[in-house]
């Protein structure tokens, strides 16, 4: 089997990646987001078979042992992350669009209010170089090479990554349905939007201090004070273990390494979109 037949019987073991890479907005066919994927999951094999060759490279049954675990457990670990990496996409591409929720709306009703009709404000938008508008952008696209206006919108809300852009989105269709004015309809949801977004950031100030102490506790006071106890620890205990404490520095530095990418990304994703 060559790589091609490869990649395409992994794209059939995973067919929902190509609503995903919509609903993330990425240009990649789902073949091209699996050749990644591999590519990912190899390099990353590389790199941790690298560490553990520069730990155990003087000892080899270590080494083999070691080289060995890394091929049989990192390879479906390493994959898994890395194809389910567009779902991080999805969540990052739902917050942007979160962010750009309010100005979407109000964009809408100051164009409508000037008198265009709703195809013409979606062109408007589709021409702005922030999230919201290249997410029109397809919406038009899609109206412009021949689908109504309608099922366009409804389109749009099915691979939409942000839950609130969903309900405008629905509640765009439902009035151009049912007869309802836009204008009212946008004025609603600016105002609910508004007073959600208050919400937001009223509840996010107050977890914020919590956890800039955790941070401060456990990725700064913590393994300073800790490392420099240990290292004294062991040079008064066992004088000689100089190979021991490499191995546990290494460890220690690794796990301080993982925690603070934990803590950035819990900086990221739980903050307020504006």
């Amino acid at each position: 089997m060559n790589y091609t037949n490869f990649i395409r019987g992994l794209v059939k073991k995973n067919p929902n990646i190509k609503s995903k890479l919509k609903k993330a907005g990425s240009k990649q066919t789902p073949h091209q987001y699996m050749h990644q994927t591999v590519s990912m999951t190899i390099m990353s094999l590389l790199l941790f078979g690298a560490i553990v060759f520069m730990i155990f490279k003087n000892q080899i049954p270590l080494l083999i042992v070691g080289e060995l675990g890394v091929i049989v457990l990192g390879t479906p670990l390493f994959f898994k992350f890395w194809v389910g990496y567009v779902d991080v996409l999805i969540r990052k591409y739902g917050r942007e669009l979160d962010g750009d929720l309010l100005f979407i709306s109000e964009y809408f009703l100051v164009t409508l209010e000037s008198g265009l009709p709703l195809g013409n404000a979606i062109k408007r938008i589709s021409y702005l170089d922030r999230p919201g508008g290249k997410f029109f952008k397809r919406v038009y696209t899609d109206f412009k090479t021949g689908k109504d206006l309608e099922r366009a919108i409804d389109e749009a809300a099915q691979y939409s990554a942000s839950e609130d852009l969903k309900i405008l989105l629905k509640r765009l269709q439902d009035s151009l349905n049912i007869g309802v004015d836009l204008k009212q309809v946008l004025t609603n949801f600016v105002e609910e939007a508004s007073n959600k977004k208050i919400l937001e950031i009223q509840a996010y100030s107050k977890k914020l201090n919590p956890i800039v102490m955790l941070y401060l506790l456990l990725g700064i006071v913590v393994p300073s004070l800790g490392v420099t106890f240990l290292i004294v620890g062991i040079s008064l205990a066992a004088p000689g273990s100089a190979e021991l404490l490499k191995y546990i520095l290494i460890f220690i530095f690794m796990t301080m390494f993982t925690f603070q990418y934990f803590a950035y990304s819990t900086f990221k994703f739980s903050r307020s979109t504006i």
